[in-house]
């Protein structure tokens, strides 16, 4: 068993991985992530701040950036990083075939 939660928010990890959000779902072509990506308090005001429209919802968006987002992008947030290794690590305790 293993509990990884983002840090701060789960929107944290789509500020990791702001790149590949560029030009999907509101975004500007030129978004840019934050410097430290996991530092930032608010990120789904972030997020609002950015997406043509101005408004960032969680209950609407979040499932559809889920989709999209880059996840070795998303691996620069540690917290990720740390939920991606663990699902590997719980596929392959029971033995689910990874990768190539």
């Amino acid at each position: 068993m293993a509990v990884v939660l983002p840090n701060k928010e789960f929107e944290s990890w789509f500020l990791a991985a702001a790149e590949s959000l560029r030009g999907r779902r509101g975004f500007p072509e030129d978004l840019e992530p934050p410097p430290q990506r996991e530092a930032v308090r608010g990120a789904k005001e972030w997020l609002s701040q950015r997406v043509k429209g101005g408004a960032y919802a969680a209950n609407v968006d979040q499932t559809s950036l889920t989709a999209v987002f880059d996840l070795e992008s998303a691996m620069r947030a540690p917290s990720f990083d740390k939920c991606y290794r663990e699902v590997i690590r719980l596929l392959e305790v029971l033995r689910v075939r990874v990768g190539p």
